[in-house]
This record gives C-alpha cells, sequence and structure tokens, in this order.
C-alpha cells in the first residue's frame, strides 16, 4: 500500500509543532496615565519611555542622534471661561526672544483628535548648552484646563522631534475616555 502524501503532511506538521522553535512575542502597547492630570497616553509611540507618571507632569525620554531629549507634560486649572491658546503662543515667543541666544522660529495650528492645537517652536542656550524645544497648547480632552506638552531637544533635530511630538499628541486622551487608573502596561504587569 502506498503510503498518503495527506499523512506525511500531517507528521511534518506535528513534528514542526513539536521542535524547538521559537515563537514570536507580541509586546503590547504600553498605556500611561497620570491622574493628576487626567489624561492617558493611550499607546506610548516609540521612541518614547516613560521618566516619571504620577504628581502634577508626566516626563518621557528619548533618544536621538545628537542625544536625549525630554518631554513635559503638564495641565493648567480648570478654567471658568475659555481657554486663548494663541495668547499662550505669543507668551512663548516672548520667552524664547529673551532667553540667551534665543531664537523664536513660529508656530502652527493643528487639528487634533480633541480640537485645535498650536505650536512654538524656538531655540535658546540653556544651562547644558544650546537647545531646540516645540511647546504645543491644547484644550484638555477631558476638562476646560491648558494641556501644554514641551519637548526639548539637540539643535538640528527638530523635523524628527516635531514628528515624534505629534504622534504623541495623537495618542493623548482624557482618562474617562480610557481604562485602568496609574500607570500600567497592558500585558498586566505595573511598570
Amino acid at each position: 500500500m502506498k503510503p498518503k502524501p495527506l499523512v506525511f503532511i500531517a507528521l511534518a506538521a506535528t513534528i514542526l509543532h513539536c521542535s524547538d522553535v521559537s515563537e514570536t512575542q507580541v509586546v503590547e502597547p504600553l498605556r500611561v496615565e497620570n491622574a493628576d492630570l487626567g489624561i492617558a497616553i493611550a499607546e506610548l509611540p516609540e521612541p518614547f519611555s516613560v521618566v516619571e507618571a504620577s504628581g502634577p507632569t508626566l516626563e518621557l525620554t528619548a533618544a536621538g542622534d545628537a542625544g536625549s531629549g525630554t518631554v513635559i507634560i503638564t495641565a493648567g486649572p480648570e478654567e471658568a471661561f475659555g481657554i486663548n491658546l494663541v495668547t499662550a503662543v505669543k507668551e512663548r515667543k516672548a520667552i524664547f526672544e529673551s532667553a540667551p541666544d534665543g531664537h523664536y522660529f513660529g508656530n502652527r495650528e493643528l487639528g487634533t483628535p480633541h480640537g485645535t492645537a498650536f505650536t512654538a517652536r524656538g531655540a535658546y542656550t540653556g544651562e547644558s548648552g544650546p537647545v531646540e524645544e516645540t511647546w504645543v497648547y491644547s484644550i484638555h480632552p477631558g476638562a476646560n484646563r491648558l494641556l501644554t506638552i514641551t519637548y526639548t531637544y539637540p539643535p538640528g533635530e527638530s523635523e524628527v522631534r516635531v514628528n515624534q511630538l505629534l504622534l504623541l499628541l495623537g495618542e493623548i486622551e482624557g482618562l474617562g475616555e480610557g481604562e485602568g487608573e496609574g500607570f500600567e502596561n497592558q500585558s498586566g504587569g505595573d511598570t
């Protein structure tokens, strides 16, 4: 009796299944929450990693070709009336221009899932040398609060860093929109 090809296929599949072949592990996206700010980052985009996720600021870091960058996210107090994002940009422009070796590079209006946001970008000489910064001013996704995101990075990396910042901005949501509390990895372990 001639062996059937189906038997060989089943035998090969059984051998392969039982062999020591390492399986690809799926890395769950990291969700970062800050109850004091009332926000979450639904999926922390690369290359960011968390430095501090509790208290009145959320701090992230990101490696780059010329050195690391730092993101600081803060939220102002609840406002009874509207928040003027344009005024915040004008104030930041004045701060850039008055800083040592300060330059203001301009601003952009952005459309976000939570409404309009504005950027202000500039450079100055800080305590450890020249830096560039991009500030994003937005209305908090869950309250009438000013949400401010500051990204400080080495000079000359603004194109890459601004793109990273825009990816991060797209992941920010109000805590009422997400799940859980604290800084938690979706795979279940607290970090």
